[in-house]
């Protein structure tokens, strides 16, 4: 059995990923993050904020835009059943899926509450990745409403009254470490990144500061002026896992998933839905769910 110091940090992991934790190769073991997901392999899993990289084991996706600012307008991957909705109003049943995946999402969320809330109603396990208030800190990400650590397997959240909260620190930052902080964070990623499964027992997490008013920026769907300059790095890496999608995703079973088995109108709470061009629309209420 291999144990890997600092536990706390490097968090739940497989065999695999311990391997090369032990010999020091940390950005080997990140990347092999995506492959780990403990399922049973008839377990139904969801993915929220799916993006551009969906993981392996995802059966079902969801994602809030098809275009947006917050993706700098990456190509939206639709590989499997994909549904567009917020998080914090997911048009699931309660308990529809076994688990569920929202990997660098929750902090794009203005409403944290609502959120986790959503992920325990529609799931019964669940996990969580974002990156650690300590990295939000330094960075200052533009999309990114609050500030989240973990203390003991729960989540600390503090809510961002803007998208710099420390002026000071984010000025020196940029000054004396901007041009090799990536790097840095690329070779140890998981001092910088924030893991959480959770089980039937729930997410444990506080909010800090509820009162305080994280919905301060307004998602652009527009185009923007941001240019996603080509590199050579990022063809392979979006061909290479575009290739471990195809080999460890559950192709043959999503496409028999028939979404309209697991949807519940978050409006009237009703569970039949009909099919209009690409749309499922409420047979009660008429509230329309896009589907992709």
């Amino acid at each position: 059995m291999i144990k890997i110091k600092n536990k706390h940090i490097y968090g739940e992991c497989s065999f695999l990923m311990k391997l090369f934790i032990f010999f020091k190769l940390d950005s080997i073991a990140w990347s092999l993050r995506r492959i780990y997901c403990p399922v049973k392999p008839n377990d139904l899993v969801l993915e929220v904020g799916s993006g551009n990289s969906p993981y392996f084991r995802s059966n079902v996706l969801c994602d809030a835009y098809i275009d947006t600012d917050e993706r700098f307008h990456t190509e939206l991957i639709v590989d499997r059943p994909m549904v567009i909705s917020q998080v914090e109003n997911l048009p699931f049943k309660n308990k529809a899926f076994d688990f569920v995946i929202a990997s660098h999402v929750l902090e794009h969320s203005p409403f944290p509450e609502k959120f986790l809330s959503e992920l325990q109603r529609v799931a019964k396990a669940g996990y969580i990745e974002v990156p650690d208030a300590f990295m939000e800190r330094l960075t200052n990400y533009t999309f990114h409403r609050m500030e989240i650590s973990n203390e003991n397997n729960k989540l600390i959240i503090k809510k961002k009254s803007n998208s710099i909260t420390d002026k000071d620190l984010f000025s020196l930052f940029r000054r004396k470490a901007g041009g090799v902080f990536e790097k840095w964070a690329s070779k140890y990623p998981f001092h910088f990144h924030l893991r959480l499964y959770w089980n039937h027992k729930g997410i444990n997490y506080r909010v800090l500061n509820p009162k305080t008013n994280a919905n301060w920026l307004k998602n652009k769907l527009e185009k923007s002026s941001h240019t996603n300059n080509f590199k050579i790095t990022k063809f392979f890496k979006f061909n290479f896992l575009k290739i471990f999608r195809f080999l460890f995703s559950q192709h043959s079973r999503n496409k028999n998933i028939d979404l309209l088995n697991l949807l519940q109108c978050r409006n009237c709470k009703n569970k039949k839905f009909n099919k209009i061009n690409n749309f499922f629309v409420c047979a009660t209420c008429k509230k329309r769910i896009k589907y992709i």
